[in-house]
């Protein structure tokens, strides 16, 4: 009994004067609650964050809930069935998605570099873009490139080719593109889209606009102010005002007839509920348009699997571009 006592005293010992890390502890929110956070501020819905995380909304709720206990401050104001971030909450959302972005990429660098990364492609899109072109193209480059694999990171972020394993990106635009190589890949214009009963209803015209509430996507405040302007209507007061935080959210609620969006066109055409669920009402002549670009490092434009993804997007933009886009139904356009 003594020995074993004193033996056990030993340890005790021994294990209190291991080396002490000077690193201290960080207090941070479980990851699962920022996830659920980042997904909520993303989509202002918990049910459509609870969709993409493949959880219940009231998991998303409790999580939710939690983190606000935690850091002390509302981070969501709840109206009935929707919510929008507070001033707080919005600041933290900022902060949160840049946060795990990092974290993403670093765990992206360490598992590309486990796997032997000289086979993985990778590529920073619009989720747009992503959706629309990239992904019913994707069987055509596993087709004709088995070798490769592909790894498309869909988000509305810049892709900092200087800090992360990014090899192509798609951008919207030419900002920030000293040192790298820009090649247009599609121009496209802003249209009018809504539900069918919207047009059924008489939706006809610029000038019936004022009837109907406007989706914005909140990262584009100017979008609809721009596009009026461009049509000489400037002058037209909606009936009301949406406000969404990403692309998916503002097409789903375009199609349940919550409201009148902006869509690029031609590529709206090849959404898949184009033409069924959501309709171009009237034609009208914005005449501004933008640019989609494949973007690359320059030193590495003569990289066979550069170019390989490269005549791939090309094809893929090529096929989504010659859908067709069914005119609205012909009738006396009213200004």
């Amino acid at each position: 009994m003594t020995v074993a006592k004193d033996d056990s005293s030993l340890q005790m010992n021994e294990i209190h004067h291991l080396p002490q890390s000077d690193m201290p502890l960080r207090a941070l929110p479980p990851l699962a609650a920022l996830l659920a956070f980042e997904r909520a501020a993303a989509q202002l819905s918990f049910r459509r964050a609870a969709h993409d995380l493949a959880l219940s909304p009231s998991a998303i709720s409790h999580q939710i809930r939690n983190l606000e206990a935690q850091l002390g401050t509302k981070l969501f104001v709840r109206d009935g069935r929707s919510v929008r971030l507070t001033e707080e909450g919005e600041r933290f959302r900022r902060q949160v998605s840049s946060a795990l972005t990092t974290l993403e990429r670093a765990t992206r660098d360490v598992a590309t570099r486990g796997r032997g990364g000289a086979d993985q492609i990778w590529i920073s899109s619009l989720p747009f873009f992503t959706s629309t072109v990239l992904l019913p193209a994707l069987d055509d480059f596993r087709r004709d490139h088995p070798q490769l694999t592909l790894r498309i990171e869909a988000t509305h972020q810049y892709a900092d080719f200087a800090g992360s394993g990014v090899d192509v990106a798609i951008r919207y635009g030419r900002e920030n593109s000293a040192g790298l190589k820009l090649e247009p890949l599609v121009k496209v214009k802003s249209v009018v889209v809504c539900a069918p009963r919207l047009a059924r209803a008489g939706l006809r015209g610029v000038s019936d606009l004022s009837r109907h509430t406007l989706i914005h996507l909140t990262r584009q405040p100017r979008a609809w102010p721009a596009w009026l302007n461009s049509v000489g209507a400037e002058r037209i007061k909606a009936r009301g005002h949406l406000w969404l935080d990403s692309l998916p959210a503002i097409l789903e609620a375009t199609e349940q007839g919550l409201g009148v969006a902006l869509a690029m066109d031609p590529l709206i055409a090849a959404h898949p509920c184009f033409g069924s669920r959501l309709v171009v009402p009237f034609e009208a002549d914005a005449g501004r348009s933008e640019t989609f670009y494949l973007v690359s490092r320059a030193e590495r434009s003569s990289d066979k699997r550069i170019k390989s993804v490269r005549r791939w997007i090309v094809s893929a933009v090529r096929k989504a571009t010659a859908k067709p886009r069914a005119l609205p139904t012909k009738s006396p356009q009213r200004r």
